[in-house]
């Protein structure tokens, strides 16, 4: 039977195709326009006459899902949380709010004497301009040093600043508003140590939930008692799928050998947990349908115990449909159970639709389904040396799994996380048996440990062995030459092509296509897709590309000449820099870097070096020479010297990098430093001055009244059409009109975030009298600028606006300086 016919004979597959086509059209189309469709099909079904309809019957109910999926979600965004975001405001604005803290707060980490949790409040009063008021939403509560320890449940009366929960501003970047509208959360609340919290009641939730949250913290305590110290993290990740602080060499070559999905709970600790619970009810003796409703309960106390995590809760939605047919003696329709689940997900939540996950893991199943029966049988004979049995089937069954997921994941993989790691298959094989053991013996040990303590500790050195023979495997994985590669974001035509190939393969038959017109197909896509990279290339290759990133209060610009030189100067600190910076490296296929500039030693610039040097390649490291004191200082230093970085002391009259005419020069700072300035102080910052052609961007650093003065007088030639506005616009009195005067920008770019009130109006009134046109990566998000010489490209990426500056025949007035492009 052809799976084509397995398909048709799984009424639920059409079904939920068409309910989600419903959710895309809804996803891109007007409200107004849904409801008038919605109605036409509606009325159409309504009076085609029955004995029409007997012979359109499928027509008429897909379109009828059709329907019921753009409902869906014009239903779900009317959800009276949908409305917080029209309270909020972009910055952060000081509150006071009534709510209910709606699951158990999390501990994101501890360093030192810092402290942070978060949760999810329900709101149910605000007060605003004095006034309480009614208001209905959730925000996610990050609390600084908690000083009132918070559980689900409590009614609190809580101080801090809310504002929305902000948009990437970067390519490349996770979205975290989407993440979160995802579950009605669409504010963020900071709460620091100098506001308040109180509790006003406690046990305002449901029972069951408090008591399964009861046992959460009990099994949290077990933990401590059975790891050490530094494995403690890792075995909260393993067990209840928290979110902890772990070693960062550690978590990179998880995640670089593609089993970072055996760290957090998923399918595959579900179907481990159901395996548990079946074992002890039938040690027990109870009867098979007791077992599975036993079971049933069991999966969804653990759901609700590691926190209601949407992989948890599909993985549990979708054991319990087949312990329902088991239960009915009706036999397993695979693609049909996979539908079910898959509809009744969406239909609870139709954004799930959009969440990488979902996507992820129904993919993962149905690589399965395509590819695993057929594939297992070719395997297996071929490894008839193979012996015991069991082993040559595991192996077999394992190979053929790995495969069928890595071919029918790798693109979307590379999509959403820039990766494509072979060596998962050999991971996933290795790692695979020794984790289940690990979070078999380990859960087993916290259900009979929360009756008797005692037991927990009696196995502690079996688990230590097994986790040490873990890591030891994802070492030797990570280790393996050519294992894993970082790609750049894939184009979308990529993926089609890739697919249609896919699918053509697998229906060849039924296409009446032999072997010998498929290879033909694949190479004329290969041969398609290197043409267009060679022709892309091509094209590119008169641009000097500059990006200036949104890293919040910091710098970071990115600098790729033509020839394909990659310099970034600063790196923002080490938050931005680790889900800023290396996001968007890795999204634009950058896999090292020729230079590194670090302008001056202050966090905000040089923190984000920090995990860069980690991660990345890293040919030079340039600086100033002043050696900072503090720790994240010290680390970058320490970083550079273990990898072998050779580092240069620049100052002006130096080149950073000459090819063409593209050129990055130094004008700041002088050989011996500014005279009467501290070393250490913005003022002995780097200036860099990039040119092609007649385009030329200055790269202003943090400079400021000590220094400008210095550079002023040196001679160097500071006119440019780009100026990278120093010190995030901070006031510079009247050395900095005199430093506009002299660069006289036609463009000014200013990277700040929402603290220190940056940036400030006399800065915005010295360059509104320059005439240059103003880009904040506050507002924008990430700029980038594209120039061969004579024109300019600005495209920014929140704002999405595209400007085109034409460098060669600069206009009259200001007002003709930009003729705009609105995408």
């Amino acid at each position: 039977m052809s799976l084509v016919t397995k398909l048709m004979r799984a009424p639920c597959v059409p079904i939920t195709f068409a309910f989600l086509l419903g959710i895309l059209i809804a996803a891109h189309l007007p409200c107004a326009l849904l409801l008038v469709m919605s109605g036409s099909v509606l009325s159409l079904a309504l009076i085609v006459p029955r004995t029409l309809r007997r012979h359109t019957a499928s027509p008429a109910l897909l379109g009828l899902w059709i329907c019921c999926g753009m409902l869906r979600l014009i239903v779900w965004h009317a959800h009276p949380t949908e409305r917080l975001p029209t309270v909020l405001s972009d910055a952060p604005q000081l509150v006071r709010l009534h709510g209910i803290v709606r699951d158990d707060p999390v501990e994101l980490f501890e360093r030192e004497a810092l402290d942070i949790e978060t949760c999810i409040l329900d709101v149910r009063h605000a007060e605003i301009d004095g006034v309480w008021r009614p208001i209905a939403g959730r925000v996610r509560a990050t609390i600084q040093q908690p000083s009132v320890p918070l559980a689900y449940g409590d009614e609190v009366l809580v101080q801090g600043r809310w504002s929305r929960v902000p948009s990437p501003g970067n390519p490349g970047q996770y979205d975290w508003r989407a993440a979160l509208a995802r579950q009605h959360v669409h504010g963020r609340l900071r709460i620091a140590p100098t506001h308040r919290v109180t509790v006003l009641r406690h046990r305002q939730g449901r029972w069951w939930l408090a008591a399964i949250f009861r046992l959460h913290h009990r099994w949290e305590q077990l933990i401590q008692g059975l790891a050490d110290p530094r494995d403690v993290g890792l075995w909260r990740s393993l067990l209840l799928g928290e979110r902890v602080a772990m070693d960062d060499a550690l978590k990179q070559a998880f995640v670089e050998t593609g089993t970072i999905h055996l760290l957090v709970i998923s399918g595959f600790n579900v179907g481990l947990i159901a395996g548990l619970f079946e074992l002890c009810f039938r040690l027990i003796g109870l009867p098979w349908r007791w077992r599975l409703l036993l079971s049933a309960i069991g999966l969804g106390g653990y759901c609700v115990l590691t926190g209601l995590q949407p992989p948890v809760a599909r993985a549990t939605l979708m054991t319990w449909i087949v312990f329902g047919a088991w239960a009915l003696d009706r036999v397993i329709s695979w693609p049909n159970t996979l539908a079910v689940a898959a509809l009744v997900i969406v239909w609870v939540n139709p954004t799930q639709l959009f969440d990488p996950g979902f996507q992820l893991s129904f993919g993962a199943v149905a690589s399965l389904l395509i590819f695993t029966t057929r594939w297992y049988a070719w395997l297996e004979p071929r490894l008839g040396w193979l012996h015991p049995s069991w082993l040559r089937r595991y192996s077999s069954l394992s190979l053929v799994a790995t495969s069928a997921i890595w071919i029918g994941l790798s693109p979307i993989l590379a999509w959403y996380f820039h990766l494509v790691a072979p060596v998962s298959m050999l991971a996933n094989l290795l790692l695979a048996p020794q984790l289940s053991a690990l979070i078999s013996l380990g859960t087993a040990l916290l259900m009979f440990g929360t009756l008797w303590a005692p037991l927990v500790r009696w196995g502690r050195g079996i688990l230590a062995l097994l986790l040490k023979a873990t890591l030891c495997s994802v070492s030797w994985c990570h280790a393996i030459p050519g294992g894993y590669w970082f790609v750049g974001h894939p184009p979308s035509l990529l993926l089609l092509g890739y697919y249609g190939l896919l699918g053509l393969t697998m229906c060849r038959g039924r296409l009446g296509l032999s072997r010998r017109h498929v290879f033909a197909c694949w190479m004329v896509g290969l041969i398609a897709w290197g043409s267009s990279v060679f022709v892309f290339r091509v094209l590119n290759a008169r641009w000097l590309r500059v990006d200036v990133l949104d890293v919040g209060h910091g710098d970071c610009i990115i600098v790729r000449t033509p020839t394909g030189q990659t310099v970034v100067v600063d790196a923002g600190s080490q938050q931005p820099g680790r889900f800023r910076v290396i996001p968007f490296l890795r999204y634009e296929g950058v896999s090292s870097i020729d230079a590194l500039v670090l302008t001056h030693t202050d966090e905000d610039h040089l923190g984000g070096a920090i995990p860069i040097l980690q991660t990345m390649r890293v040919k030079r490291l340039l600086t100033n020479g002043v050696r900072g004191d503090t720790i994240s200082a010290r680390e970058v230093l320490r970083l550079a010297d273990a990898r072998h970085v050779e580092q240069t002391i620049l100052a002006a009259g130096d080149v950073v990098s000459r090819e063409g005419d593209v050129t990055i020069e130094v004008l700041h700072p002088p050989r011996d430093l500014v005279p009467d300035a501290s070393a250490k102080s913005n003022d002995n910052s780097v200036v860099l001055k990039v040119t092609k052609g007649g385009v030329s961007i200055l790269l202003s650093g943090d400079i400021e009244e000590r220094g400008l003065p210095w550079l002023l007088r040196s001679g160097a030639p500071l006119r440019s059409t780009v100026l990278k506005v120093p010190h995030h616009g901070s006031r510079l009195h009247q050395v900095g009109e005199e430093f506009f005067n002299a660069v006289q920008p036609r463009i000014a770019i200013l990277s700040v975030g929402w603290v220190h009130h940056l940036p400030s109006s006399e800065i915005l009134q010295a360059l509104e009298r320059t005439g240059a046109a103003r880009y904040l990566t506050r507002d924008d998000g990430a700029i980038s600028l594209r120039t061969d010489g004579s024109r300019l490209n600005i495209t920014t990426f929140r704002t999405r606006r595209h400007d085109v500056l034409q460098v060669h025949n600069p206009p009259s007035s200001t007002n003709d300086q930009l003729s705009q492009h609105i995408d």
